[in-house]
């Protein structure tokens, strides 16, 4: 897959992001593999390219508001179907354990599919 890869922190105008070649990752349980038709980048995007932001790790490829195809399914993953079009929230997954999901509330960390 293509994708744009950042491996330093450095201001935008340096053009961090490189072009790259890249094996698609295998979705693991749970999850779906999409290939994405469409990404943007945000400006916390730009604050962890730029370094205003700690990355979790490098390299990575930013962009978290994307839409595309589900191409691969993890084992147990079964809301989806190859083909089917999504969208990638910018959220991976919720807690479950914080004082508002023991209430029965929605935690700000959570994703709206939790």
């Amino acid at each position: 897959m293509r994708a744009m890869r950042l491996e330093a922190q450095a201001p935008i105008a340096s053009a961090p992001l490189r072009a790259v070649e890249m094996s698609p990752p295998e979705p693991g349980p749970g999850e779906i593999r999409v290939r994405v038709r469409a990404c943007a980048l945000c400006r916390t995007d730009l604050h962890v390219i730029e370094g205003d932001l700690p990355p979790r790790r490098l390299p990575l490829v930013p962009g978290h508001q994307a839409v595309g195809v589900v191409e691969a399914l993890g084992p147990n993953a079964a809301r989806f179907r190859r083909g089917d079009r999504v969208g990638v929230a910018w959220l991976r997954s919720s807690c479950g354990a914080c004082r508002w999901r023991r209430a029965g509330g929605r935690c700000t960390r959570s994703s709206p599919w939790s």
